[in-house]
């Protein structure tokens, strides 16, 4: 009898949640009148009305310690319950901090915590999908096709390698496909955004494909001691400490012991307002993570043929010299004057960008 062909099967957990969470209904019917206020022009700051979650955000943009995880579970738990997509990607940011952060339980209960968030994201996933189905085009609030809780499911498995203490390359080539699959299914909505002369759509997906083009770009460095992750639900907020306001994380471990995190704020183009405002190192887009020009899907583009082997020899150098040079400010960064205020009992380090600015004048 001859042999089967082999078939290599490789699962990326975010692109395909993304893909098949259409054909999933909520746990429970939706409160699609209820919600309704919500997705209305200004409704999203309606979900502060829920205590919980507006403690949540309430909470400094940092690292928490002990006592904060602890505080974290208790949140997660509360928010788990609710249908509401923004509250479910609250909650499972909060368990997965959570499962990062904890010292006193065991690695089995860490890992299971980032489990339980990969489940609140998942049902986040379906629930925006369901509600995006039901409302059309009247719907207007943040990302209406779960790209960006995808992109939390992706980075799942890299929070538990950082919890096991053994950030694996496959595990960071495996998150890098599945990056570079959402960002392609990203791109293909900005396409139709703009067919569809819908300019809100348009402005959320070429933010996000900078957003994760700065992410595939550290994920491409291959290098352990520094894993990329996007920002907590709190963390990617403005509503309160809006100094700290970061998109990305950079955890720097070493055998599952964080050191410190590095915070990354990722612009279009940095204005004088956002240099004012953000303590995090920004990163503007069209400047420092383009590839053949300054449109964010040409460099997605180029990410996608390097996780599927097919990029040109243009795109190549391209991606190199970019990672090469988000490298360095990520150092330079790191030498520059640290606000102790913020620092001094956290593991997230926010630094002053002057140091950085003397070589990228663009951050003066």
């Amino acid at each position: 009898m001859e042999a089967r062909e082999r078939v290599d099967f490789q699962p990326l957990p975010g692109s395909d949640a993304l893909k098949i969470a259409q054909y999933f209904t909520p746990n429970r019917p939706l409160p699609f009148r209820a919600m309704r206020r919500y997705y209305q022009e200004g409704g999203h700051r309606l979900s502060l009305e829920n205590p919980t979650y507006d403690h949540y955000l309430r909470m400094h943009k940092v690292v928490v310690g002990e006592a904060g995880a602890s505080e974290l579970r208790q949140i997660a738990q509360e928010l788990e319950t609710e249908e509401l997509p923004t509250y479910l990607d609250a909650a499972g940011w909060a368990y997965a901090e959570a499962g990062l952060a904890s010292r006193t339980v065991s690695t089995v209960d860490r890992v299971a915590l980032v489990e339980h968030a990969e489940r609140a994201w998942s049902r986040s996933l379906v629930n925006t999908l369901a509600i995006s189905e039901t409302y059309g085009r009247e719907y207007r609030y943040d990302d209406n096709e779960g790209h960006r809780t995808a992109l939390n499911l992706a980075f799942a498995p890299l929070m538990k390698s950082i919890i096991v203490g053994n950030v694996r390359p496959n595990v960071m080539r495996q998150t890098f496909l599945d990056t570079a699959e959402i960002a392609h299914d990203s791109r293909l909505s900005l396409e139709r955004a703009y067919e569809q002369q819908d300019a809100d759509a348009a402005a959320f997906h070429r933010g996000f494909l900078f957003e994760v083009s700065a992410l595939m770009a550290i994920l491409h460095m291959e290098d352990p001691r520094y894993v990329p992750l996007p920002a907590t639900a709190r963390g990617d907020s403005g509503y309160y400490h809006r100094d700290q306001t970061h998109d990305i994380a950079i955890v720097n471990q070493h055998w599952g012991d964080i050191k410190k995190v590095i915070p990354v704020e990722i612009k279009s183009k940095a204005s004088r307002k956002d240099k004012n405002r953000y303590k995090a190192l920004i990163i503007p887009g069209k400047l420092r993570l383009s590839v053949g020009s300054v449109n964010s899907s040409d460099t997605v583009d180029a990410f996608y043929h390097l996780a599927h082997s097919t990029a040109s020899t243009e795109q190549l150098i391209a991606i190199e010299q970019l990672s090469a040079q988000l490298r360095e400010m990520l150092s330079l960064y790191q030498r520059g004057v640290s606000f102790e205020s913020l620092a001094m009992h956290s593991l997230t380090r926010f630094h002053d960008s002057q140091t950085v600015a003397k070589q990228y004048p663009e951050l003066y």
